[in-house]
């Protein structure tokens, strides 16, 4: 068990005794004020002549009472707060809350000699605390030594070494193992119930993050089967996805559907040329293109295979289209990579064809894709390196 294990069990067994301690306090505060009035109202009822039967002082009443005033004070209105730092101090007032109250029992069960059974009192208090509170061995010995030590040697000065002093031995010598036995099985049977409830929640916070790597898993799985290996582009797979939820969106409206497809102009001739290698290299830098456009416009961007790319646009403006078309083949032509058996130009460069059409039914997506590779055909078999807009 280690350090944070144990410092959370100490402050479980803390708050559960300063919530009994409150609710005891309560509780010997109402006993009290009831025998108090009790007594003080059958004792004046001259036909009963209880007198001499029931003596108890007023002080002792008042004793108590300022005793659980007190406490009430420290833990109902001050409502003490467990931290690192205070949890010893906190101890230590439960330690002698325990110590005083058995104290005070042993003090009046000691000077109320006349009434029945004087050591009911002390009895009572001591087989509360014990069943009562969660006491470590340290918290219940110190209590039951120092008030028993305080009502023994009360009534050995009182009545001396007589036969009655002996019989109060015997009954405290009896009573004092049994408290003890039933504070430490109360103690370790609590102890044991809060291990378990603090292996419950480590399972459950286990299982929380299992879940959660285990969707975050998935997640990325589901992202990485959307995507090309080579490009990180959107696939085909994504793609066709994507045209699905184009046809959904027709259930809610018409809408502006542009589509742009590029191809890299002589790559066949560029692979043969510098390798394949190099030419992942060139795909790797178009899509890169492609991808930044994509941020910057919230287009779709996807490989459509081989050196062809593609790009959805939503909604937008046929002049914007006319822009987007200028803009991909002046990024690539800006990107310098030398072509030198190319017969368009010295460097890598592509050709586009683009379509936008209104999406009335789900097939004008399909020929709006269609008008798009026609017009990617048108380009490249009239000089390539340019694009057409076809609307």
């Amino acid at each position: 068990m280690d350090d944070h294990e144990q410092l959370l069990i100490k402050s479980e067994i803390i708050k559960q005794n300063l919530h009994k301690i409150s609710l005891l306090n309560r509780v010997f505060t109402i006993v009290i004020v009831f025998l108090f009035l009790f007594t003080n109202i059958i004792t004046n009822i001259p036909i009963l002549n209880l007198d001499n039967l029931i003596n108890i002082s007023y002080f002792n009443f008042f004793s108590l009472f300022t005793f659980n005033f007190l406490i009430f004070l420290i833990v109902d209105i001050r409502k003490i707060q467990i931290n690192n730092d205070n949890i010893k101090k906190v101890e230590l007032f439960i330690t002698l809350y325990v110590t005083f109250f058995l104290s005070i029992g042993a003090f009046i069960s000691m000077r109320e000699q006349e009434i029945y059974n004087p050591l009911l009192i002390y009895t009572m208090i001591l087989f509360t605390c014990s069943s009562f509170l969660v006491l470590s061995v340290k918290q219940v010995s110190i209590p039951l030594i120092t008030s028993t030590c305080v009502l023994l040697l009360g009534l050995y000065l009182q009545h001396g070494f007589d036969q009655i002093f002996i019989l109060q031995l015997l009954y405290i010598a009896s009573i004092i193992p049994i408290a003890f036995f039933i504070s430490q099985s109360f103690y370790y049977s609590f102890k044991r119930s809060i291990k378990f409830q603090i292996e419950m929640v480590r399972e459950a916070q286990i299982s929380r993050e299992l879940t959660k790597k285990l969707r975050e898993a998935n997640r990325k799985l589901e992202l990485q089967s959307m995507l090309d290996p080579l490009t990180s582009l959107f696939n085909r797979r994504a793609y066709n996805n994507y045209l699905k939820e184009l046809q959904t969106k027709l259930l809610e409206n018409s809408y502006d559907l542009s589509v742009i497809m590029i191809d890299v102009d002589c790559f066949k001739m560029y692979n043969d040329t510098y390798g394949h290698a190099e030419g992942d290299k060139v795909l790797l830098k178009i899509a890169q293109v492609l991808k930044d456009l994509a941020d910057e416009y919230h287009c779709f961007a996807t490989r459509w295979g081989g050196e062809e790319f593609a790009l959805l646009l939503f909604d937008v403006p046929e002049a914007f289209v006319k822009e987007m078309c200028n803009e991909v083949k002046t990024r690539v032509n800006q990107l310098q990579i030398n072509h030198n058996t190319s017969h368009i130009s010295d460097v890598v460069s592509v050709s586009i064809g683009a379509s936008t059409k209104t999406i009335l039914q789900p097939d004008d997506i399909l020929a709006c894709i269609k008008q798009a590779d026609e017009a990617l055909y048108f380009v490249k078999e009239h000089g390539r390196n340019n694009f057409e807009h076809v609307i």
